[in-house]
């Protein structure tokens, strides 16, 4: 892609981990609409579980999560305590006990609690919720605060059995500039532990755009990640949005790559990765051919969440802790993101929902067509107005906006299929964004990361 056009699509546009993203939530959405939803809940599919931990040792710099540094034990006791209360307080608007098919720890650092506390809260899913024999149990981890006996408690008292860790990137000038020194040594250890617990599913993530990468040395890092054989890897673009993370201000814009050196970053993980043999699922996964994720991918059945892609087929997805977000039958809810309000609704004896938004049919739909672009990078709106009982004339539109991006040979259209080719698949969101009736870019209050 040549430099014309990729300075052309280099705005900001939603990531769509889900639709309507968080930017339309509102707290015209409360607690008592928390509660009628999570009633509504069946337990003719199997659920998902997340649970958020807001605290980490240090603050890394590029971080865009809900998290505060953290080190008390009382405050680590004091909100393991609150959140079993919040799954306790959500389990009795339920009207069944539901099926989980997966639990997803995300932060922060969950690990920053101790693995102890995290049995503690496992265990009072387990008492809600009937975990199917095959349940995935995933954990993101921080090699720098997780000890072997740590891994033992996690694998065996916890049953994980996928974990992710961040990297980012291995040189030792980027680490330093982003406020995450995490030596090779110390990955390639946690990961022998790793596996030696009986891990057989490791995601590692990588991160371009970050201060003082260049082609040379992330190449570097994308073969030292490679060279530990993870069945998964992440390769997110870094976000620079000191208006929203005020920590961020301490990476010096001035020190960061351009649009152009950000595509070239990620050209060169990209090569790596290819000749290792991983195949590019969606946006910025990546996963071993023949694997579970890459066959699902083939086959129709990629999905994608909070969490980012996914093979996870359950349609509701009920969250834990402070910012943590639902994915319940009638529409999102947001728990409240500081640790002090979400503690402090939870002790008042009440859900610490904070906002959240309703789903019409029009949201159904358009949530529909934009997963399917985000995993497939093709769809048939025929085919998906069929099933909504809409005529597919109601997009024309949105077709409309797809000009662009078919004049430049990123998207292709054969009547109402339309296709992201290759060479446009990084700019997926784009195509996304046609079909999000929510979308208005303001360059006065940026809400979303670019698309480069």
């Amino acid at each position: 892609m040549d430099s014309a056009v990729l300075l052309k699509y280099d705005q900001r546009v939603p990531r769509y981990t889900s639709y309507p993203t968080a930017v339309q939530f509102t707290d015209q959405v409360g607690p008592e609409q928390h509660a009628q939803w999570l009633g509504e809940v069946g337990r003719e599919e199997p659920v998902s579980l997340y649970v958020h931990v807001p605290f980490c040792e240090v603050l890394c710099w590029y971080c865009g999560c809900n998290t505060q540094v953290g080190r008390h034990q009382n405050t680590f006791e004091n909100y393991t305590d609150l959140v079993c209360r919040e799954i306790d307080m959500a389990a009795a608007h339920l009207h069944t006990k539901p099926r989980a098919a997966a639990v997803h720890w995300g932060g922060g650092t969950p690990s920053s609690i101790g693995p102890a506390r995290m049995a503690r809260i496992m265990a009072k899913l387990r008492q809600h919720f009937d975990f199917l024999p095959d349940a995935e149990i995933a954990v993101e981890m921080d090699p720098r605060v997780l000890s072997a006996d740590d891994i033992v408690t996690l694998t065996r008292d916890m049953g994980v059995n996928r974990t992710s860790i961040g990297v980012q990137d291995f040189d030792a000038e980027v680490q330093r500039a982003v406020n995450r020194v995490q030596p090779y040594e110390l990955v390639a250890e946690t990961v022998k532990n790793l596996r030696a617990g009986g891990i057989a599913d490791l995601n590692l993530d990588l991160m371009y755009g970050l201060p003082f990468q260049r082609q040379d040395n992330f190449g570097t890092s994308a073969d030292l990640a490679v060279g530990l054989a993870p069945e998964r890897m992440t390769l997110f673009g870094y976000a620079h949005v000191p208006w929203m993370f005020s920590h961020m201000k301490l990476i010096k814009d001035e020190d960061l790559p351009n649009a152009e050196e950000r595509l070239t970053l990620f050209d060169e993980a990209l090569q790596r990765l290819n000749a290792a043999g991983y195949i590019h699922i969606g946006l910025d996964h990546f996963s071993k051919a023949g694997s579970e994720m890459a066959v699902a991918q083939e086959e129709g059945r990629l999905h994608r969440n909070f969490q980012g892609y996914t093979t996870d087929t359950a349609k509701t997805l009920l969250a834990f802790g402070a910012s943590a977000i639902s994915t319940l039958p009638s529409g999102f809810i947001q728990n409240k993101s500081a640790a002090r309000a979400y503690m402090q609704a939870i002790k008042d004896g009440g859900l610490a929902t904070a906002r959240g938004v309703g789903l019409s049919d029009e949201d159904r739909l358009r949530s529909h067509i934009i997963e399917r672009l985000m995993c497939d990078f093709q769809i048939d709106l025929e085919a998906i107005c069929d099933q909504y009982n809409v005529p597919v004339r109601h997009l024309a539109d949105d077709m409309d906006k797809l000009r662009p991006l078919i004049d430049d040979d990123l998207v292709a259209v054969d009547g109402w299929r339309v296709d992201v080719l290759p060479r446009g698949r990084m700019l997926v969101r784009m195509a996304c964004a046609a079909f999000d009736q929510y979308h208005a870019p303001d360059p006065e209050k940026p809400a979303h990361a670019r698309a480069i």
